[in-house]
């Protein structure tokens, strides 16, 4: 018996972390023989941006429904469609009203808020409690309309079920997670001798509380421990022992060295999901202290991988990280720890296996509108 192949497209946003997620989701999907895989890439240029004339962010937009092109074109003949980019998924939503298939299917980490303060962390400072409320009536018109959903934790999966109403038995909470092939398990014995080392990855500098962590440092760890920064926006004006980093690309061999060599990873990020980094760091097996923002506290196990702090707590963010460098074998227990939590709940090659499965499962349904399946 001829073995069925489905064709699946994907039309992905691969702009800082999310270019991480888009390399392990193809990864894994590009192994599956029942699938044909047709993408569509979005890295980000053609985002709509705060403070620009109407007209330039329209144009914006169109350019994002352009680079969907290789996908929009094909969703006749297409069995399903993975969204993370926001005007093509409208779209399809829109065309969903009559039009049986393509399966649509919404992957995301950030769950739809009628919160205008959410987004000023972002950048956005424009976006009214109006202009918020309508967007969020749009995200949940839509949301309505799409098949399966794939949040990567469950307080995006509760807000989905909670406040746009989405079906349950919708509701998958299954994050792409981390590639262990590509991120291997580092003995903290292994490591370089001297000073301890602070690790802290985050593209947006700002957002990701790195000028909070640099100022704890200069005053608490300047004497103690080393600083290493990746990120393209550190400032200049930094103390003797910080390191950066600026040119390093997702899955880079010198950051996955610089997490093998690191003591403790510091994330105090002030607004955020589910960071990759944070996911990386555990799976190398080093310790992880966080904000406790977004889904964060699904990732790390308070006590267990690593500790969480409210935002902007510095204080009690420098206690963290002192307990964690004056204990190597506490060091090394919580390692332990945050790397089987990623093999068990965080594991590319299990992950995005099980995402294809269900939606296998549900075009093998019936490709079923948002009225009828479940």
């Amino acid at each position: 018996m001829a073995r069925r192949v489905y064709r699946f497209g994907f039309v992905l946003t691969t702009r800082a972390g999310n270019q991480t997620r888009y390399l392990n989701l193809r990864r894994y999907a590009e192994r599956d023989p029942e699938i044909e895989c047709v993408w569509a890439l979005d890295p980000g240029t053609s985002d709509p941006e705060p403070g620009r004339r109407p007209s330039e962010n329209l144009r914006r937009r169109l350019a994002r429904l352009r680079l969907a092109g290789p996908v929009l074109r094909e969703l006749p003949r297409l069995d399903a469609v993975m969204f993370h980019a926001f005007e093509p998924y409208v779209l399809t939503a829109l065309r969903k009203m009559v039009a049986r298939r393509p399966l649509l299917v919404w992957s995301r980490d950030d769950p739809p808020t009628a919160d205008p303060g959410f987004w000023r962390h972002y950048g956005v400072h424009g976006r009214t409690a109006s202009r918020t409320g309508l967007r969020f009536a749009l995200d949940a018109w839509c949301a309505r309309r799409v098949d399966l959903f794939f949040p990567f934790s469950n307080c995006a999966a509760d807000t989905l079920v909670g406040a746009c109403h989405v079906q349950p038995d919708r509701v998958h909470v299954l994050h792409v997670g981390t590639d262990l092939e590509l991120w291997p398990y580092v003995p903290r014995g292994d490591r370089p001798a001297g000073r301890p080392r602070i690790l802290f990855v985050g593209a947006d500098y700002l957002r990701k509380g790195g000028d909070l962590l640099v100022d704890v440092y200069r005053q608490r760890f300047a004497r103690a421990a080393e600083l290493h920064l990746v990120t393209k926006q550190a400032p200049r004006d930094l103390p003797p022992g910080v390191f950066v980093y600026d040119t390093l690309a997702p899955n880079d061999p010198l950051l996955r060295r610089l997490y093998a060599d690191a003591d403790v990873f510091v994330l105090p990020t002030r607004s955020d999901t589910s960071p990759f980094a944070i996911m990386e760091a555990m799976a190398t097996g080093v310790p992880v202290v966080a904000t406790r923002v977004g889904s964060i506290p699904d990732i790390v196990r308070e006590g267990e991988s690593g500790f969480t702090v409210p935002p902007e707590d510095s204080g009690l963010l420098a206690d963290r990280i002192e307990v964690l460098l004056q204990s190597p074998e506490r060091r090394r227990r919580m390692g332990d720890q945050g790397r089987a939590l990623v093999e068990r709940h965080l594991n590319s090659a299990v992950n995005v296996p099980r995402m294809l499965g269900l939606m296998k499962r549900a075009v093998d349904a019936g490709f079923p509108s948002s009225s009828s399946w479940g």
